[in-house]
C-alpha cells in the first residue's frame, strides 16, 4: 500500500513537471490563451500532492520508508523531482516578473508618446490638445 501511495505521488509530481514546462513555454512565447487553465490545473495538482504527502508522512510510514531500500529509493526520487519543480516554478515566477516589467515600461512609453503628440501650442503660445490639429488651417 505504501509503495502504491509513493508511486502515485511520484506520478503526480511528474505531471506537475510537465505543467511547469507548458507554463514556461506559454510565458516565453507570450501565449496567454492557455495560461489560466494551466494555472488552475497546477493549483489543483499542488493541493493533491500536498494531501498525498501528508497522508504518507506519518511517523510509522517514515520509519518503514527509511528501513526499506525500495521505498527509500522511491522517496529520494520524489524529493529530487520536487526540487526540480521548485526550481522551474521559480524560473516561471521570474518570467512573470520580467513580463510585467516589460508591459509596465511599454505602457509608460505609450503614455509619454500620447502626451507629447496630443499637446500643441497656438499662435498666441497657449496650449491646445492634439485633437484640434487641422481645424483652422488656411493654405
Amino acid at each position: 500500500m505504501l509503495t502504491e501511495q509513493l508511486s502515485q505521488l511520484l506520478e503526480s509530481i511528474q505531471v506537475l513537471q510537465n505543467l511547469l514546462e507548458e507554463e514556461k513555454l506559454c510565458l516565453k512565447e507570450k501565449s496567454f490563451e492557455n495560461l489560466n487553465t494551466l494555472l488552475f490545473n497546477k493549483k489543483k495538482l499542488l493541493q493533491k500532492i500536498n494531501s498525498s504527502n501528508q497522508a504518507i508522512s506519518t511517523k510509522d510510514n517514515l520509519i518503514v520508508i527509511e528501513q526499506d531500500p525500495a521505498l527509500s529509493s522511491l522517496k529520494q526520487e520524489i524529493v529530487k523531482r520536487l526540487t526540480e519543480c521548485q526550481k522551474n516554478n521559480e524560473i516561471n515566477g521570474r518570467l512573470v516578473e520580467l513580463s510585467m516589467k516589460s508591459n509596465k515600461h511599454l505602457m509608460q512609453l505609450l503614455t509619454q508618446a500620447k502626451g507629447k503628440n496630443s499637446i500643441t501650442y497656438d499662435q498666441k503660445g497657449l496650449l491646445n490638445s492634439g485633437s484640434l490639429l487641422g481645424n483652422n488651417i488656411e493654405a
